[in-house]
C-alpha cells in the first residue's frame, strides 16, 4: 500500500517521557514530509498546547494539521485556518460539572491559553504543565461564566486511576449516547461532543484531502486513540499502549522512548 497519510497521538507516543520529540522522531518526520506524506497531529491535548510541537516538525512548511481536542477542532497548520471545530455547550458543562461534584473529582476545561479546573487538584495541574498552560480555579458555574465560558471545546474529569475507571464507568452508564467518553492518560477521562473523535475528524480531512482511510496510518497508545486506529488501514501500537490498542493495531512499533515514529516511517516507508 503507498501509504499517503500518517496520524499520531502525542502523550506516550510521540513524545517522550521528558515531553520532548525525540532527534531521531524528528528527522524521520521531516523526511517523510519532504516525500509528500501528510503528517497530523492527533491529540486529546488543547490546539495551543500542540502548535510548539507541530512547528517543530515543520508541519507549517509541509503543510501538516494539527487534530486537537480529540478531534473537537482541525487547524491547517500551514495558514492556521481553523476547518472544523465541534464542543461542549453550556448545558454540557452543567451536567459534566455535576457529574464531577457528585463523584467527589475535579473537572476542568479549557479555554486559550488557560486551564480552568474545580480545584488545585494534582492531576489538574500536571495537565496545565503537560500542556503549558496557565491554570485559574474556579468554585462555582457561575464563577465559571464569569470569565465569560459558557462553551468549550471539551472537559475532562480528573483524579487516580482507579475513581477516574470507576468515574468513567458512571459517566458512560448515564450519559453513553451522549458524549465521546475515554480515558486518555490513567488520570484523566475526556469527555466531548458525541459528533467528535479523532476517528471522525481525521475521516473528514480525508475527504477534504481526498485521501482514502485505507491509504492513511495511525499510530496511538490509549483508549482515546482506539477510534483513530479503527479508522485507518495501517493502525499501529506502541510497544507501551494498553493491550485494547495492541489488540486492535496490525503493526506494533517500539516504545515512546524509544523513537516509536521513526520506527514506524522506517518500516512503511523507507524499507
Amino acid at each position: 500500500m503507498n501509504y499517503k497519510l500518517i496520524a499520531t497521538d502525542m502523550d506516550d507516543t510521540l513524545l517522550n517521557e521528558a515531553q520532548e520529540i525525540s532527534i531521531e522522531n524528528e528527522k524521520s518526520i521531516v523526511d517523510v514530509q519532504k516525500k509528500g506524506v501528510i503528517f497530523v497531529l492527533a491529540s486529546g491535548r488543547p490546539s495551543f498546547a500542540m502548535f510548539e510541537y507541530a512547528k517543530k516538525l515543520q508541519m507549517d512548511k509541509f503543510g501538516g494539521y494539527i487534530l486537537a481536542f480529540n478531534g473537537g477542532e482541525l487547524i491547517n497548520f500551514k495558514n492556521n485556518e481553523l476547518v472544523f471545530q465541534q464542543g461542549l455547550e453550556k448545558k454540557d458543562i452543567e451536567i459534566i460539572y455535576n457529574a464531577s461534584k457528585k463523584l467527589n473529582l475535579t473537572m476542568l476545561l479549557y479555554r486559550d491559553d488557560t486551564v480552568f479546573a474545580t480545584n488545585e487538584a494534582a492531576e489538574a495541574l500536571v495537565e496545565a504543565r503537560l500542556c503549558k498552560m496557565k491554570f485559574q480555579k474556579f468554585n462555582t458555574l457561575k464563577e465559571l461564566e464569569s470569565f465569560g465560558i459558557t462553551k468549550t471545546a471539551k472537559c475532562m474529569i480528573v483524579g487516580d486511576p482507579e475513581l477516574v475507571k470507576n468515574a468513567e464507568k458512571y459517566m458512560k452508564e448515564l450519559y453513553g449516547n451522549d458524549y465521546f467518553i475515554a480515558i486518555s492518560k490513567p488520570i484523566f477521562l475526556e469527555i466531548a461532543n458525541k459528533n467528535v473523535s479523532k476517528g471522525k475528524t481525521l475521516t473528514r480531512l480525508g475527504k477534504i484531502l481526498q485521501i482514502k482511510t485505507e491509504e492513511m496510518i495511525a499510530v496511538g497508545d490509549s483508549g482515546n486513540d482506539r477510534p483513530l486506529l479503527e479508522t485507518v488501514g495501517m493502525p499501529v501500537a506502541v510497544a507501551n499502549a494498553a493491550k485494547e490498542i495492541k489488540d486492535l493495531s496490525k503493526f506494533i512499533s517500539t516504545s515512546n522512548n524509544e523513537h516509536a515514529l521513526k520506527t514506524v516511517i522506517d518500516n512503511f516507508f523507507n524499507s
